[in-house]
């Protein structure tokens, strides 16, 4: 048995200036910054055997400052990015002349195909997060403790369907806010189970499928 331990990234000046980012990236702010370090704060007794992170700026960024005075191997994974959305990267949320896309990404996930923006599906992105996090768990051994820095959707991605939380329901609460923790309880031998959402307990969730 092995522990995932999934870290979102901090602040970044596109999240603050609600710009969609995707495949495309922006440096932490300030906040960001202060927000890791108060993870690497919460970690610091995790005797981590490895970390894997996306290879975007801010996701680099992040596992630095976490592993900022420990010698532990660092290796980019590209299936650890974010969602690519596409046209829609780098623009503001509230852009009238991609309402109808946002409209269906955020309120409407169920319905979203990424046709119009050449995106990844919601389908696409989770598969490809299960399998590089299998691979990740099934490359080491147990006992160990995996850090893997990532981004929101991503991780709600592999999170969600562990606790049966339906694609209309992508977005709800708990939010994976910046810099959150959320631990995965990875056994070959048998589902992998959630223990923590984002510093929600999971018998804290609601796990039925509508």
């Amino acid at each position: 048995m092995s522990l995932l331990y999934l870290v979102r990234h901090g602040q970044t000046e596109y999240n603050a200036n609600k710009i969609v980012q995707g495949h495309c990236d922006s440096p932490l702010t300030d906040l960001g910054v202060k927000q890791v370090k108060e993870t690497a704060a919460k970690l610091k007794d995790i005797e981590f055997s490895i970390c894997y992170h996306s290879p975007l700026g801010r996701t680099v960024k992040t596992s630095e400052l976490i592993l900022e005075h420990r010698d532990i191997t660092k290796i980019p994974k590209d299936n650890l990015k974010e969602i690519n959305l596409g046209t829609l990267e780098g623009k503001n949320f509230f852009d009238v002349k991609y309402a109808t896309e946002f409209e269906l990404f955020w309120r409407y996930p169920e319905k979203y195909t990424a046709e119009s923006n050449n995106g990844e599906t919601y389908d696409a992105l989770e598969k490809r997060i299960y399998e590089c996090c299998k691979e990740i768990a099934d490359n080491h051994g147990k006992d160990e403790s995996i850090l893997i820095v990532s981004h929101g959707a991503a991780i709600r991605s592999f999170l969600n369907p562990l606790i049966n939380k339906p694609r209309n329901s992508f977005w709800s609460e708990p939010d994976v806010s910046p810099a959150s923790i959320s631990i995965v309880e990875w056994n070959p031998d048998s589902k992998p189970k959630l223990i923590s959402y984002a510093g929600h307990a999971a018998n804290t969730l609601t796990t039925n499928r509508n």
